[in-house]
């Protein structure tokens, strides 16, 4: 197999201080190295300071002219506008979900910030050698024929069915709660999540056991236990590319309540016990509490494996290998 070698530029990768966000990213990257991959990162930490995206170019410039790299592979639309400021090497460009669909305020309306992360990426895409996308809506956005629809991968190995009652002791959980899982990846979109805790208090006034576990900032190692240790996973976003918390809690049989965002419903599918509802507390709550009362897990993990780290990668080296076979 023909080896690459790769400078990731990126916005999303695991820091000290918050070393869950951007785990997918650096996950899906590792999971290439078996198939030849070698890569450099260039992290860009938008969140500290947005100069840090003007920071990043001569710094792309001095790796790219000192480095031989085949491809550069950004990852999020404005780290793309930064990896394109370099035009000798291919690039690849994989938008994740908010920098095509923008982000959307508690009423629906994208913000201005969003709306900026939409006509980069507009922008962007054409200018690219290979585009990456999580869902066929975001391909439709960019009106990009040729643009991948590749869904990051989920760790099948990290992320697989134990026992419930082992999982709860080890995090020194209550035996007897029903416990509702709530994931959010950055703390500051804690905020858009208040259909849950509305849905979640309908839900108690029938079943009192039922609580909400809250999990935010933690490694991406020990969401497996969190995710073992709960009764139902429960998203309700209004944009979302290819959650990551509704496949990895497929993958260790954990029920899923869900609206219909992003590619949820290619990923539930037919699987039982998981539910596509409604964006209203109402349905939501009816859900939660007929999971939380039948307390059974899912074959979800047999319905996620084709979206597994493994053939993830190898469809990524595919557009890898499109590109760089077609260079003169």
């Amino acid at each position: 197999m023909k080896p690459y070698r790769v400078l990731v530029v990126t916005n999303l990768w695991p820091t000290e201080s918050d070393p869950g966000y951007g785990s997918f990213v650096q996950a899906q990257m590792e999971s290439l190295r078996p198939l030849g991959v070698e890569f450099d990162t260039l992290f860009i930490d938008g969140r500290a300071s947005r100069r840090n995206y003007l920071r990043a170019f001569p710094e792309l410039l001095r790796r790219t002219k000192e480095r031989q790299f085949d491809i550069v592979h950004a990852h999020f639309g404005l780290s793309g506008l930064v990896a394109r400021g370099q035009f000798g090497l291919p690039l690849v460009v994989t938008f994740h979900g908010d920098d095509v669909l923008g982000q959307p305020t508690r009423s629906g309306r994208i913000t201005l910030m969003g709306r900026f992360f939409q006509v980069s990426s507009f922008l962007l895409a054409p200018l690219a050698s290979a585009v990456i996308v999580q869902n066929r809506e975001m391909k439709r956005r960019l009106k990009l024929a040729s643009a991948r629809i590749i869904p990051c991968g989920v760790d099948l190995a990290l992320f697989r069915p134990v026992d419930r009652n082992e999982a709860r002791k080890s995090l020194g959980l209550n035996p007897e709660k029903k416990y509702v899982l709530f994931p959010y990846y950055r703390a500051e979109r804690r905020k858009r999540f208040d259909l849950i805790e509305a849905a979640v208090a309908i839900a108690r006034k029938q079943l009192p056991q039922i609580e909400i576990l809250e999990v935010c900032g933690k490694p991406h190692r020990d969401l497996p236990l969190y995710m073992n240790a709960s009764d139902v996973l429960v998203l309700a976003s209004m944009i979302e590319g290819s959650p990551m918390a509704v496949k990895e809690a497929m993958a260790v049989n954990l029920p899923v309540v869900a609206v219909e965002v992003g590619d949820v419903p290619e990923l539930i599918g037919t699987t039982e016990g998981c539910y596509i509802v409604p964006r209203e507390a109402g349905p939501l709550s009816e859900k939660i509490l007929e999971v939380c009362r039948r307390s059974i897990r899912t074959n979800g993990r047999e319905h996620i494996a084709r979206w597994s780290l493994e053939n993830v990668a190898r469809d990524v080296v595919a557009v890898y290998a499109g590109i760089t076979d077609s260079r003169p």
